[in-house]
């Protein structure tokens, strides 16, 4: 979305996109899968990247989350609420989202889905987050580890429907990223 806003970009597809603030999603991932002495530790890392400090004393059991070398990375990341930022896209957009993806919710994708009111949502029933079907804890985990499985044929299709729509209708309108910008750019042409 953030690159969208910067780039001459003729439509969006999110794809199992977050519709809050991360630190939220997170706080919200971690809520049940964590011991209460650890979640508290966690919250109050999360309230420290939040305010945009770093934190070194990370334990040993949330260095693959809070590492400080991807701090600085989420520092960047929660400064943003993905609803307010499509709001301001002036574009088509695809919001995409499975109904058993275990780690983005449906609320996400109808959160984008409020804030942007001309955005299609196209909700997969039975995809996942990886964009594959899995209902079944079993098939869960065999998507997520399987790479022969295929992508979810009503997703491939939704999306695919979407951008070819979508980008011969911006090819009739005057791109300003492929007009010559210097005199060796014109005479290429």
């Amino acid at each position: 979305m953030l690159a969208a806003k910067q780039a001459k970009v003729d439509a969006l597809v999110s794809i199992a996109g977050v519709g809050r603030p991360a630190p939220a999603l997170i706080r919200e991932q971690l809520d049940t899968k964590l011991p209460p002495r650890l979640k508290a530790r966690s919250d109050r890392i999360l309230d420290e990247l939040v305010a945009g400090r770093t934190v070194t004393d990370v334990p040993k059991e949330l260095a693959a989350l809070y590492r400080p070398s991807v701090q600085p990375y989420l520092i960047s990341w929660f400064k943003y609420d993905p609803a307010r930022e499509i709001v301001a896209l002036e574009i088509p957009v695809l919001i995409v989202q499975g109904t058993t993806d275990l780690q983005i919710s449906v609320d996400d994708a109808k959160r984008l889905a409020a804030a942007k009111k001309d955005a299609k949502l196209r909700l997969i029933d039975g995809m996942n987050h990886v964009l594959k079907h899995a209902t079944l804890p079993t098939e869960q985990q065999a998507a997520y580890t399987d790479p022969s499985l295929p992508m979810e044929a009503h997703a491939e299709e939704e999306i695919t429907a979407f951008l070819i729509t979508k980008i011969s209708t911006a090819a009739e309108r005057p791109n300003i990223a492929s007009q010559p910008t210097t005199k060796e750019d014109a005479a290429e042409r």
